[in-house]
């Protein structure tokens, strides 16, 4: 099976999840930030994993043809950054997130479920 397909139905299955979860327990998002933040070696952690995912995504499926594929190649570019960002600038991302946000989880839950099942779909 093509590396691109499972990558696809991974991220698929983890933003349907994720999307779900925003939609129907994102009251419990601003809880789950504070503490995560309040535990430096977690967030350190979380970035250490995030980057070592995504180089092995990236080592695999850096394709940039305008197909699908180069969803995945961004998403894996994203989650790489996302790491990077957790290991050298964890109180930035702590201050982005604003009440602002919270108040529109249910969009974005949304937004990634729809996305999810594209993905799901192609792989």
């Amino acid at each position: 099976m093509d590396i691109s397909l499972v990558t696809a139905e991974i991220l698929g299955v983890y933003l349907i999840v994720s999307g779900l979860f925003l939609i129907f327990r994102g009251k419990t998002i601003p809880h789950l930030l504070k503490d995560f933040f309040g535990h430096p070696a977690i967030v350190y952690l979380t970035g250490i994993i995030l980057i070592f995912l995504s180089v092995l995504l990236l080592i695999q499926n850096n394709i940039w043809d305008g197909t699908w594929r180069t969803v995945i190649t961004i998403f894996a570019w994203l989650v790489f950054l996302k790491g990077l960002a957790y290991i050298f600038i964890p109180g930035t991302l702590q201050k982005m997130v604003s009440k602002k946000i919270f108040g529109e989880l249910n969009l974005y839950g949304l937004v990634a479920v729809i996305a999810g099942l594209f993905l799901f779909y192609l792989g």
